[in-house]
């Protein structure tokens, strides 16, 4: 974990998580503002089954703040893995509906990269809403990297993918993602 031991990866992570709150205009700002990390925090027990024991707040998502972290928060599925990801594990509970991202045929990922329709759209940000919450952590200077390498270690977050080699729910997340890219080709037919 370079220089930040596993302990201290269990500390921040148990902090991150105590001190996450729901997304609004503050963590809109603090997206633009903040030079560091986030992790979103699931609190709920839709996602993953009975796989956990109890339904604990937990890391499952950990990223560098900027203006791009916000596509997460808006209604456009195509421009958000983590809103893929979401859409592909709700689809039935939610009945969302995927679409291409794009009605363009020189889009290659049009349909790998799908959104949800307007309505979809809507659902799955109410519920990202009610059950995600949002931690902020700006580590010093020259930290950065190795607190996010750190928080991916400790915590492998089920919707991180690279460098994550922890992640046990990755493979099964991207079989439900194939599957929402084909409903998304098929609803051009």
């Amino acid at each position: 974990m370079g220089n930040v031991s596993w302990e201290d990866a269990k500390a921040k992570s148990g902090e991150l998580i105590a001190g996450a709150l729901p997304f609004d205009a503050q963590s809109e700002e603090d997206f633009q503002r903040k030079d560091g990390l986030y992790v979103l925090v699931y609190c709920g027990t839709q996602l993953g089954g009975s796989l956990w024991e109890e339904p604990s707040p937990r890391i499952v998502y950990v990223g560098h703040t900027g203006n791009d972290s916000l596509r997460h928060w808006r209604n456009d599925t195509g421009i958000s893995t983590v809103r893929r990801s979401l859409a592909a594990m709700l689809a039935t509970a939610l009945n969302l509906q995927a679409v291409p991202r794009s009605n363009d045929p020189e889009d290659e990922d049009r349909f790998a990269n799908y959104k949800l329709d307007e309505s979809s759209e809507l659902v799955l940000t109410a519920w990202m809403r009610e059950h995600l919450r949002i931690g902020f952590f700006d580590p010093a200077a020259g930290e950065r990297e190795a607190w996010y390498q750190a928080l991916l270690d400790y915590n492998a977050p089920m919707f991180v993918f690279q460098n994550n080699p922890q992640n046990s729910y990755g493979a099964q997340i991207k079989l439900y993602r194939m599957q929402l890219a084909e409903q998304a080709a098929r609803s051009l037919a």
